[in-house]
């Protein structure tokens, strides 16, 4: 569970985590190419918020990008930081690092063994 805020705690609002910023960031720069999260939906539900929560996350790390346009500036010191560290990693990278964090390739192996006809909950898994 996340140690949240008594501000987001009050509202109800989603506590942010690195992760869940590192995939907005992905998805501010390159959208969903590549991913099996294929739409801003997905992805939201996916990080437990709701769609317009997601969108003003992009919009604060345009804003770090230096966009003006579709970009908020009250971003967080999380925010800052993560662009700092991610920012300007090649897409092929990042997307790596979120696929991780995602667990595409889990859900890519899942869905190769039902189209082979296996029910993946009754197979042995091997850590």
């Amino acid at each position: 569970m996340k140690d949240m805020t008594t501000r987001s705690k009050t509202l109800n609002l989603h506590e942010w985590s690195k992760d869940d910023t590192i995939i907005s960031l992905y998805v501010t720069k390159f959208g969903c190419k590549g991913l099996y999260l294929t739409s801003e939906t997905e992805i939201a539900k996916f990080i437990g918020t709701t769609l317009a929560s997601l969108k003003m996350q992009c919009a604060n790390i345009r804003a770090l990008m230096g966009h003006r346009k579709g970009s908020l500036s009250d971003y967080s010191q999380l925010q800052q930081s993560i662009f700092s560290e991610y920012g300007n990693m090649p897409q092929f990278e990042l997307m790596r690092v979120v696929k991780q964090i995602i667990k595409q390739d889990e859900f890519e192996r899942i869905q190769i063994l039902r189209k082979l006809g296996k029910d993946p909950s009754k197979l042995v898994k091997i850590n």
